[in-house]
């Protein structure tokens, strides 16, 4: 599904993906930063056909330099060789620490945990050359560890067996020699009249 910009006050913006709204956005860099954040930098990411004329006059061109900054920041954190940047001449690691850190800034903060694992498994081990976390953002530090990622969505995946379990139909014990129909297909059972795969 394709994200949505919107335009704010203030001339900020508002990317909304996944049901998920990212604001307020201030800058291009940011924009950029979020955008490789929640891989959205390909041309087809946006649908900016829907968008109305006004908006698209204003917001195609911040689409564009975001993206220019997206792709520098991606260019780096796939570089081979950890040790050393990967930057255009006129763009300073503390450039591209600061668009990171102002992306991570605009998670809501109940997706916020979250997202700076998933962004932080985004740009690699040492992303910024000196061993320093990926993400330092309200106290709390962020890097390429599998184990805190791996318990952050092990959470979220019970919690989704929770509600399952919640809404299941419970079917009442037949007792032994009841003829009063045939047994209950339990769920995940195939039946006979199911397409196949």
């Amino acid at each position: 599904m394709p994200a949505t910009l919107t335009s704010l006050r203030a001339d900020t913006l508002r990317l909304t993906h996944d049901d998920v709204a990212y604001e307020p956005i201030a800058s291009d860099a940011a924009l950029g930063a979020l955008m490789l954040a929640l891989d959205l930098l390909g041309r087809d990411a946006f649908d900016t056909a829907a968008m109305r004329y006004a908006d698209r006059v204003a917001l195609v061109p911040a689409l564009d330099a975001a993206r220019q900054y997206g792709l520098i920041l991606q260019r780096h954190v796939d570089r081979a060789d950890r040790a050393a940047p990967l930057l255009p001449p006129s763009v300073q690691l503390d450039d591209a620490y600061a668009w990171v850190h102002a992306a991570a800034a605009l998670a809501p903060e109940a997706e916020r945990d979250r997202f700076c694992w998933r962004l932080a498994r985004r740009l690699g081990a040492n992303p910024w050359c000196d061993e320093r976390p990926a993400i330092a953002l309200a106290n709390q530090q962020f890097g390429m560890f599998e184990e805190g990622f791996a318990e952050i969505e092990a959470r979220a995946a019970a919690a989704g067996a929770a509600v399952t379990e919640a809404v299941e139909p419970e079917t009442a014990p037949v007792a032994a020699g009841d003829d009063a129909g045939p047994p209950a297909i339990e769920l995940g059972e195939m039946r006979d009249d199911a397409p196949q795969a």
